[in-house]
């Protein structure tokens, strides 16, 4: 009885070791690379900047970054998101702020998404009870362009190694238009 107890103990902490290696490789290349130096320098492009703000004042900023990591001289060059949105808890409203980053990798694919999938539709209307969906999905986070009869939505989600936080995310109808923004960042940094 004691051998399978620890067969079973031995078994669990394998899986578990296992399980959290694969979820830490589902974050971005450039959060894995910051949190594995002991010492770390970030460079923010603020000349160049995508910004969407919504009715509630929340805000949503795309920019270019350069991470250092001080001990071996290493760099790394990203497109950092930087979110804060509002949430309520019992009846209280509180501020909620993050920072993503998008792999250059990544921003090659999101360049194509936008300028494919997006930009042709901004100014598409839907049929009467129907909706169109596009659906960008990175390592840290889920660009939704939402159309409907008569308004279009961007709706952006963070995500913690490979899951989608549903409760602090950012979603704007009057933004829509700095799509072409957006765009113009992520073909910057290329």
């Amino acid at each position: 009885m004691r051998i399978k107890k620890l067969f079973t103990s031995f078994f669990l902490i394998i899986t578990l070791a296992i399980c959290y290696g694969q979820k830490s490789k589902t974050n971005s290349e450039t959060r894995r690379f910051i949190d594995d130096a002991d010492f770390t320098q970030i460079n923010k492009n603020w000349n160049l900047t995508a910004d969407f703000k919504s009715g509630l004042g929340e805000i949503v900023s795309f920019f270019p970054v350069e991470a250092i990591d001080l001990k071996t001289g290493q760099k790394v060059k990203s497109l950092q998101m930087d979110m804060t949105v509002l949430y309520q808890v019992a009846g209280r409203s509180y501020n909620y702020f993050k920072s993503s980053w998008i792999d250059l990798g990544e921003v090659e694919e999101f360049i194509i998404f936008l300028e494919q999938y997006v930009i042709p539709n901004l100014r598409d209307k839907a049929e009467k009870k129907q909706s169109t969906t596009y659906i960008f999905n990175s390592k840290e986070i889920t660009f939704s362009f939402h159309i409907q009869q008569n308004s279009r939505r961007i709706s952006i989600y963070l995500k913690d190694n490979g899951y989608t936080d549903y409760e602090h995310y950012f979603w704007t109808e009057t933004q829509v238009s700095k799509i072409p923004d957006l765009l113009n960042v992520l073909k910057q940094l290329k």
